[in-house]
């Protein structure tokens, strides 16, 4: 039988050496956690934020880096490939990318997840129509360049629809989100203070139940990107990299196509890096350790950031429609003319988008603390009111019982005085009745 007895399986080497990549992986992730922990301010945010914002900046120093030793050989397209990358950069900042990544992020929330790259997986769908539309005007620069307007009419029609839909729909379902948000906030403040914990935030709403079908693919963040291809079709920044890849095709003659690929390529790295950053920024402000312990400042807060979320993704859906009526139909009149320039200066509008979250985010915090003492003290103040009624009620109910023993007590007595005068009554009779008998 010892003969029989079969060894353990060794590791194969393949097995090994992802065991030790794993676990250098962790005690890596360990080390950057506890750096985390002790840097001022960063430690605020939770590690998984920060560590995909480090991440991408480092994928963004290592683009520039191995695209400027190509450039060092190629000084002509210096300036193209700065100007790139600034575009991307410029159209993170789109109005329709923040609406959508913010708006996504408070659903997937809602589902209990913390998605901190939602961002990054819709600005890698929307580059990817990019680098797939720069390679094709590269490719074949004299047939496209004849053709591609009413191929950017067509896609822009797509984009801006699906675009505006997204958004108005999502729209629809924050404002029942913030209808069952003002319903606990005015719970909690109804309730007596110290139950707080008692109350538990619910979010999502009954439309997304009904169009759960819909909303129910993309409940992971990797499936924003197809979302990202399909908004990538409005090409207002497709067309942009493909005149840059042909403008520096002519200017830098016997140019092969890869290089090409570096004005895509900087200019997904900007648009990533700043709508990864958003999302992940947002899933923090949502998610706040700090504000966990206060169910209270939760929902202010959350009421706050949706009353925000819903205005900007109804505008922005309006003016997406909008333009769309314009793009097709071109009506005429100043009003018409003021939607086509709004439309023209999304960058514009993504800019007041950012800066109006970071203004009425301040003053949601300098408002806050007046806010609830003045709460607290109605509060403190209707427990007090609500304490005092229920002795009154008490003692008034104890004078009605009291009460009532007396009377019964009385009735008591007075029914046994009755009965004894019964009986005396009946012994007389009795005693008469025997001394009349002969």
């Amino acid at each position: 039988m010892a003969d029989l007895e079969l060894s353990p399986p060794l590791m194969p080497a393949e097995a090994a050496t992802a065991a030790e990549r794993r676990g250098l992986m962790t005690g890596f992730s360990k080390k950057a956690a506890v750096y985390h922990g002790r840097v001022p301010y960063i430690s605020k945010l939770p590690f998984s934020v920060v560590a995909v914002i480090v991440i991408l900046i480092l994928v963004n120093c290592l683009v520039w880096a191995g695209i400027g030793i190509v450039l060092h050989f190629h000084g002509a397209l210096i300036s193209t490939a700065i100007l790139s990358y600034t575009l991307g950069l410029r159209h993170a900042l789109d109005a329709d990318h923040i609406s959508a990544i913010d708006l996504m992020t408070r659903r997937l929330i809602a589902a209990n997840q913390r998605p901190v790259t939602v961002g990054m997986f819709f600005s890698l769908g929307h580059s990817t129509i990019v680098i797939i539309t720069s390679i094709t005007v590269a490719a074949t620069a004299a047939a496209v360049s004849h053709s591609f307007s009413s191929f950017s009419r067509v896609g822009g029609i797509i984009g801006t629809s699906v675009s505006a839909a997204f958004l108005l729909i999502l729209a629809v379902l924050n404002l029942y989100i913030l209808y069952k948000l003002i319903r606990q906030l005015r719970a909690i403040i109804a309730s007596a203070p110290g139950t707080e914990e008692a109350f538990t935030i619910q979010g999502g709403g009954c439309l997304f139940h009904v169009l759960k079908k819909m909303f129910k693919l993309i409940d992971r963040p990797w499936k924003m990107y197809p979302l990202g291809v399909l908004f990538g079709l409005g090409f207002d920044t497709s067309s942009e990299i493909a005149i840059l890849g042909i403008s520096s095709i002519q200017a830098a003659k016997g140019t092969s196509i890869w290089l090409i690929l570096i004005f895509p390529l900087l200019f997904t790295a900007g648009m990533c890096l700043l709508d990864t950053t958003d999302g992940a920024l947002m899933m923090a402000l949502y998610t706040s350790t700090a504000l966990a312990r206060d169910q209270m400042a939760v929902l202010y807060y959350s009421i706050v950031l949706t009353v925000l979320t819903v205005l900007v993704a109804l505008v922005i859906g309006m003016v997406q429609v909008l333009s769309l009526v314009v793009n097709v139909a071109e009506p005429k009149g100043r009003f018409w003319e003021g939607v086509g320039k709004v439309g023209e200066r999304y960058d514009v509008v993504g800019g007041v988008i950012c800066g109006s979250f970071v203004v009425f985010g301040g003053l949601s915090v300098v408002l806050y603390k007046p806010w609830r003492r003045r709460v607290d003290r109605r509060r403190e103040a209707r427990a007090e009111l609500l304490g005092a009624t229920r002795f009154e009620d008490a003692e008034a109910i104890g004078e009605e019982l009291e009460e009532e023993r007396r009377e019964s007590g009385v009735m008591q007595r007075k029914g046994v005085s009755e009965a004894r005068e019964t009986v005396v009554d009946l012994n007389i009779e009795a005693v008469g009745a025997h001394s009349s008998r002969p």
